[in-house]
């Protein structure tokens, strides 16, 4: 496992995004994980599409940064998805903003892969939580 996450050959480049997805989706209940955990996905998703063409194109430029943290924004109150709107935000920023030797495409790419296996973990535990809490309360 320990390779999996840290091993940069491996579909996940490293496993530092996926533990902070899975710590900040992570609620006490599934239902309020499940929200957590859409709101970050769509707000992860709509980040890299933003900041994929504008880092592409545009790399280093202030206002370009501005005005993909700004659309990302935009799209997610108009989608009516409000709660992704500063995940939209945060991706961009980690897109755009930290250097990396890498291709941008795989930056992104690999950003919301390693955020949605977060997503993922995060609810599989929360499910098997909820199931020990009503096995607990059934006796």
């Amino acid at each position: 496992m320990d390779q999996l996450l840290h091993e940069p050959t491996h579909w996940i480049a490293g496993g530092l995004w996926a533990a902070i997805s899975s710590i900040i989706v992570m609620q006490w209940e599934f239902k309020l994980t499940e929200i957590s955990g859409h709101n970050r996905f769509i707000g992860t998703a709509i980040g890299a599409l933003i900041a994929l063409p504008c880092a592409l194109y545009w790399q280093g430029r202030a206002w370009v940064f501005a005005l993909a943290v700004a659309l990302s924004v935009f799209i997610c109150q108009r989608i009516k998805v409000t709660g992704a709107a500063r995940l939209a935000g945060v991706t961009v920023a980690v897109i755009m903003l930290i250097p990396r030797a890498e291709a941008i495409w795989r930056i992104a790419l690999f950003r919301f892969l390693e955020v949605s296996w977060g997503i993922a973990v995060a609810l599989l535990l929360a499910l098997f939580a909820e199931w020990i809490r009503k096995r607990i309360l059934a006796n």
